[in-house]
C-alpha cells in the first residue's frame, strides 16, 4: 500500500497490535519514532502523520501533522454484469485504484444467479477490496457500490447521465475513443459518463436491445476479447483521456 487509510479523521490515534495497519507500519515500513507516515481518511483528505509511540505491546500511536485534498473521483459510473466473486474482487480493487465515482452491478441474463448470494456480498469483504484499491492509488475515495436485479432496472437509474456507452465486440459501430470524442466537452466542462460491460459471457440479444432502447451507444476497445477486469481498466483509461479528466 502507498497510503494507510482510516475511516475517520483524527488528531492522534493509537493503533492496536491486532490491526493490520500497525503490523504494516512496524514490519513493512519499519518506521521508527518520529517517522512520517502517509495516511488518508475515507472520502476525505490525505496527509502525513508522525509516529509518536511504539508500544511494547505492539501498538503504534500516530499524530496528524498535515493534510491536503485527495484526488477527486472521476465522474465515471461503471455498470457491470455481475461476475464471479473472484473477478468482482479484482474489479472493485481496480475501480477504486482508478478513482471512478461508482460501480453498479446487475444480474445479467448470461450470469450465474448464485453470484449475488456469495460471501463477498454478505459481509464487508467487497468494501475491503475498495479500501485496498484506494490505498494502492494513494487516494481516499471509495466508490459507491450498488446491486440491481436486472439490466433494465439499472439503466433506469442512469438515464440522466448524458454520455452512456456499452462495450461490445460484436455489434459496435465504432471505438470507445471515437464515441467519446464526438461529445466535444473535456476537462472541467466534461459531462459525466457511464460505461457498461456485460457479464463474463457477454451481452444477451435481449440486453443489447435493452441498451439501444435506452439510448446507449455500443462501442469497442479493440478486436481482442478481454477479461472483464482488463476491459474495465482499459475503458476507464480511454474515457478519462478522451474527456480530459486528467488534464492539469
Amino acid at each position: 500500500m502507498n497510503l494507510i487509510l482510516f475511516e475517520k479523521q483524527f488528531d492522534s490515534k493509537r493503533i492496536e497490535k491486532s490491526d493490520t495497519r500497525a503490523l504494516h507500519i512496524r514490519k513493512v515500513l519499519r518506521a521508527e519514532l518520529g517517522a512520517l507516515i502517509c495516511i488518508g481518511f475515507v472520502n476525505g483528505p490525505r496527509g502525513q502523520a508522525e509516529v509518536t509511540q511504539l508500544g511494547e505491546d505492539g501498538s503504534v500511536t500516530l499524530k496528524l501533522v498535515s493534510t491536503e485534498p485527495a484526488p477527486k473521483p472521476l465522474p465515471i459510473t461503471l455498470l457491470i454484469g455481475l461476475p464471479r466473486p473472484h473477478t468482482a474482487k479484482r474489479i472493485l480493487f481496480e475501480a477504486a485504484s482508478l478513482g471512478v465515482a461508482r460501480v453498479q452491478f446487475f444480474e445479467a441474463e448470461r450470469g450465474e444467479p448464485s453470484y449475488a448470494s456469495s460471501r463477498l456480498w454478505q459481509d464487508n469483504a467487497w468494501r475491503e477490496r475498495l479500501w485496498l484499491g484506494a490505498e494502492q492509488s494513494f487516494g481516499t475515495h471509495l466508490p459507491e457500490v450498488v446491486m440491481y436485479p436486472d439490466l433494465q432496472t439499472a439503466l433506469s437509474e442512469l438515464f440522466e447521465i448524458p454520455i452512456r456507452v456499452a462495450l461490445d465486440n460484436y455489434e459496435a459501430r465504432g471505438s470507445l475513443g471515437a464515441s467519446l470524442s464526438q461529445d466535444g466537452q473535456v476537462g472541467q466542462d466534461a459531462k459525466t459518463c457511464a460505461l457498461a460491460l456485460g457479464a463474463e459471457r457477454g451481452w444477451s440479444p435481449n440486453e443489447r436491445d435493452c441498451l439501444r432502447q435506452n439510448s446507449w451507444q455500443l462501442a469497442h476497445i479493440g478486436e481482442q476479447v478481454l477479461r472483464v477486469e482488463t476491459a474495465v481498466v482499459s475503458a476507464v483509461a480511454i474515457a478519462a483521456d478522451r474527456l480530459g479528466l486528467h488534464s492539469r
